[in-house]
């Protein structure tokens, strides 16, 4: 899953930050970076589109047994592999977790001009499926790991590697299938993951570190089968009140017409305050008054809710996406069904959610029920040890870059996890600018890429992080 902070990429607008230059890299920290490097190319080497994750983490369990450090790869099912290996501390503080998934999304219809499984450098960056989403976190975790094993002395915490399957699928594979039948392997205090909103972000000429995001939560996404039923038959004989496909018209009609209640969460405060700064009147307007407030007018909402990123940030919002009726043009349908994905503000449940659109629609004879259970997470606390300490690096790494609390629109495995109660934060040690974005190089998208020079120095800033945190 991709870093979702959509309105994240229009912060910065704001005047170009008095950067310092961070301090000359030690050896433990090129080791680091160079094995990061290696394990990449590797990692992307495998196909794991929704597959082959054992046969990508059983080179990388065996590294890590060789540098001493506990591993095993536990499955899911056939191929589906999860990696969790421990590197041990001295116990006065709780566990740190690092979680990557390490499958992808398929590369079929997509015009790479690379090979999409082999990590090529050309024109200043490493490009290959994975390379942005999630690999590079993967082995930059791995690499951090091998390195703390050889310190001296030991960290105040363990340090818990967790690398995933089945992320982009939901967690099915990995962390939610881990969660359930070996949630002890994934206890931790606190933990940095992809996603909610949180990574580093470039100038679009690649110059500089332009802001720092702090992910602090996501929105999860819940699908939903919108069905009704009819007589089938000839389509030669008609029955207007026998075909299903009227009914679930109307109530599809209801649906879109219906908008769940506006809310400002904590979480998002900060970039709904920082998109306002960024945009005219009078959308400007509401989305100040809205952050500073940390409530909703109706006037304000009738503006918010006209622009698609402001309306994500202040609400539930359900749309249809996928339709299906008879299985030949001239047969009547004995059944007509609609998948409407939701994506949920936290707070909202699965089922409320689903008893809203069944009070929207109105109608009896028309079904609505959840596809699969997602999962539902909460948001972090900008204020706690893990920002700060983002917040110190960062600062020593890159002066008075902007370090900015985001929100994520879409959802990642840590949802799993701090619903359990770990305080589980977005980072990324891929920078991305926001040209990278516009043209589509990012996680999905065609020719996958992340900028070979800043990718070792934002491994070289997660490292530093943890080690922040465990030292």
């Amino acid at each position: 899953m991709t870093r979702l902070h959509a309105a994240v990429l229009l912060l910065l607008a704001a005047p170009v930050p008095v950067l310092a230059a961070p301090p000359a890299p030690s050896d433990s920290e090129v080791r680091v970076q160079r094995e990061a490097r290696n394990l990449l190319a590797q990692l992307v080497a495998v196909d794991t589109v929704a597959a082959n994750e054992s046969k990508a983490l059983a080179p990388i369990a065996e590294l890590l047994r060789k540098a001493g450090i506990s591993a095993q790869v536990l499955e899911s099912e056939l191929g589906r592999g999860n990696l969790i290996a421990r590197v041990k501390g001295n116990g006065s503080k709780r566990p740190l977790l690092l979680l990557a998934h390490i499958d992808v999304i398929p590369v079929t219809g997509q015009p790479w001009t690379v090979p999409p499984f082999q990590l090529t450098e050309k024109d200043g960056y490493l490009y290959g499926r994975g390379a942005n989403d999630d690999k590079g976190m993967a082995a930059a975790i791995v690499a951090i790991a091998v390195e703390a094993r050889k310190r001296p002395t030991p960290l105040s915490r363990d340090l818990v590697v967790a690398l995933t399957a089945g992320e982009e699928t939901g967690g099915f594979a990995g962390v939610r299938w881990l969660v359930e039948h070996h949630p002890d392997l994934l206890e931790a205090e606190v933990g940095l993951n992809e996603g909610s909103g949180g990574g580093l972000t470039l100038s679009d000429d690649l110059s500089r570190i332009e802001a720092v995001h702090i992910g602090l939560g996501q929105k999860t996404y819940q699908s939903y089968r919108v069905s009704s039923h009819g007589r089938g038959g000839h389509s030669s004989m008609p029955r207007a009140d026998l075909n299903p496909i009227y009914p679930l018209a109307v109530a599809l009609e209801h649906i879109g017409a219906f908008t769940f209640p506006a809310r400002v969460l904590p979480a998002t405060r900060p970039a709904i305050a920082a998109l306002g700064k960024v945009e005219e009147p009078p959308l400007s307007d509401a989305l100040l008054r809205t952050a500073e407030t940390g409530v909703v007018s109706h006037e304000d909402d009738a503006v918010l809710s006209k622009d698609a990123i402001s309306n994500a940030y202040i609400r539930t919002t359900c749309v249809a996406t996928m339709l299906q009726g008879s299985n030949q043009e001239n047969v009547l349908p004995v059944s007509a069904e609609a998948i409407v994905q939701c994506r949920l503000l936290p707070g909202d449940t699965i089922e409320g959610v689903r008893a809203a659109l069944v009070k929207a629609v109105g109608d009896p004879k028309v079904e609505i029920a959840v596809t699969k259970d997602m999962g539902t997470g909460k948001p972090m606390s900008a204020e706690g040890e893990v920002p700060d300490a983002i917040r110190r690096v960062s600062r020593r790494f890159w002066g008075d870059v902007p370090v900015i609390e985001g929100f994520g629109f879409g959802a990642d495995d840590g949802r799993y996890l701090t619903a359990r109660g770990a305080l589980v934060y977005g980072v990324h040690p891929n920078p991305t600018s926001k040209d990278d974005d516009r043209l589509g190089h990012v996680a999905h998208g065609p020719d996958e890429r992340v900028s070979a020079r800043w990718y070792p120095e934002g491994v070289r800033w997660l490292n530093a992080l943890v080690f922040e945190l465990a030292q």
